[in-house]
């Protein structure tokens, strides 16, 4: 058996591209791969996406972030006295008051709900007639709020948090979508950048053997061997062939367009790039598969099925949350706190230390609305959501199933495609070497040995396509399969720092 490599080594060598002024850029598909995974747009789009679930994550976190707060302020009021209850014995017609207040505290939420605050207040005061000239109050306070049934728990309170990072692991799986997705494109047309390059080949060796044919005429004409007709027949041969080459360097030329367009190489010039010239030699080896076990992997390795995982656990979660909220509001409320009072900072401190003036607070707060019925709606479109997950999940199962059976019915296709290929490109070399020795005795016409030319020609095309599109469809069943990433040794990292 042939090996590709080996299938046009006899063939003509023309300086057409790799002759071109500007060197060709060798490329492998490895390289192609991992430019185009540096460069890609679409990519660039996906990672910001991370980025925004990144941003959510440190958003709800933040939520338990505690929040210090201060409150400094200052008045005073002067007035007229409009009472001699205001004045007293004292003889004056205007009242002065000042005030100076200081806050300092401290909020926090906890993780399974509710909150606490711890506030020092302090003030100071000054007023006609004011027993104690100047007044400082102190204040350390506690206070609390617990609730009882809405809104109790660590998985309602972190709810958000838990979807959020959920969300961006989610993120992380479609990224490793995309990664597939353009790895399939890039490779898809680095293999069909091969096939136009061998088949450039393939239409110079058709065009070199009509042009031999053609002098071949021309000598046997002037020898009065043949009719001066077969020149004429010879040469719409050439004219013919010639096209087939114009085409096949235009194939080429788009091929490699797309390619560049695919890599965005940000230094390649806009105009008369280098040509690119792939490395890699396609395999004709067959490879056998087990259906059961790439169906198993597929379920088991595609990141669709960890999306609608992680999606449906999220919906899940967002019903609990929203079941939790049909319970009336029922929060235990309580504070506590210390206070003193003096003609100095030092007389107030003393107060509090002594712990002899006090107060406290306890009590709970009910409220229900009635009817409930937002709450409800909530709980209904959160089932619906999780039921509409579950379908989404099912008919994406379905689908890779599809896939994966398609994608191994492709490969097994695309190899005997080849087998089927290389017999008729072996009949058809045969057909030709009988067709020129015919020639050489004047057995049959130009004509029909430009017809034998062009089906060999055919042939080697059809045998080309055949192996490159088995390339391509192993490279499609790995990305059915879920292992394409581990074909080019693709890690990503996911939101537990975890390499997959």
């Amino acid at each position: 058996m042939l090996s590709f490599a080996l299938l046009f080594s006899p063939f003509f060598q023309t300086a057409s591209l790799e002759a071109a002024e500007i060197p060709p850029r060798p490329l492998s598909l490895a390289e192609a791969v991992g430019i185009a995974l540096e460069n890609n747009v679409d990519l660039r789009v996906e990672r910001e996406n991370i980025r925004l679930q990144e941003s959510a994550v440190l958003f709800e976190r933040g939520q338990f972030d505690p929040i210090l707060h201060l409150d400094a302020r200052a008045d005073k009021t002067v007035r007229e006295s409009t009472s001699v209850i205001e004045t007293g014995f004292i003889r004056t017609d205007q009242l002065e008051q000042e005030n100076q207040r200081l806050s300092l505290g401290l909020n926090h939420r906890f993780g399974w709900g509710g909150d606490y605050d711890v506030t020092f207040s302090q003030a100071r005061s000054s007023a006609t007639l004011q027993q104690i000239n100047p007044t400082f109050r102190g204040e350390p306070v506690l206070t609390f709020t617990q609730p009882l049934l809405r809104g109790f728990g660590r998985e309602i309170t972190q709810g958000p948090l838990r979807i959020a990072r959920t969300q961006l692991q989610i993120s992380q799986s479609v990224f490793r979508s995309q990664l597939m997705a353009i790895i399939l494109e890039i490779s898809d047309v680095y293999w069909d950048l091969i096939f136009q390059r061998e088949n450039l080949k393939v239409q110079q060796q058709l065009l070199l053997a009509a042009e031999q044919l053609l002098e071949l005429n021309r000598n046997k004409v002037q020898l009065g061997l043949l009719a001066p007709i077969e020149i004429l027949v010879a040469e719409a041969g050439v004219a013919s062939r010639v096209e087939g080459v114009v085409v096949a360097e235009k194939a080429i030329q788009d091929t490699e367009d797309l390619l560049r367009r695919l890599l965005n190489l940000p230094e390649q010039p806009i105009s008369d790039p280098p040509p690119l010239l792939p490395t890699e030699t396609p395999t004709d080896t067959r490879k056998e598969f087990e259906e059961s076990a790439l169906l198993a992997t597929a379920l088991r390795e595609r990141p669709e099925i960890a999306q609608h995982q992680m999606e449906l656990r999220n919906r899940a979660l967002s019903i609990r949350i929203a079941e939790n909220q049909l319970y009336p509001s029922f929060d235990l409320v309580g504070s506590v706190g210390l206070n003193g009072i003096g003609g100095s900072y030092d007389a107030e401190l003393d107060q509090i230390e002594s712990g002899d003036f006090y107060h406290w607070e306890a009590g709970v707060v009910l409220s229900f609305p009635l009817g409930n019925r937002s709450a409800r709606a909530n709980v209904q479109r959160a089932k619906s959501e999780w039921n509409q997950a579950a379908l989404f999940k099912e008919r994406t199962v379905q689908q890779i199933t599809l896939e994966t059976k398609e994608g191994l019915r492709r490969v097994e296709t695309d190899y005997r495609r080849i087998e089927s290929n290389r017999r008729a490109r072996i009949l058809a070399e045969r057909q030709l070497s009988a067709g020129n020795e015919r020639a050489a005795l004047g057995l049959i016409s130009s004509h029909d040995l430009l017809e034998f030319q062009t089906e060999l020609a055919d042939a080697r095309g059809r045998e080309i396509r055949a192996i490159t599109d088995y390339n391509k469809a192993l490279i499609n069943l790995d990305r059915v399969t879920g292992l394409l990433l581990e074909r080019f040794n693709i890690e990503t990292v996911s939101a537990a720092g975890e390499k997959r």
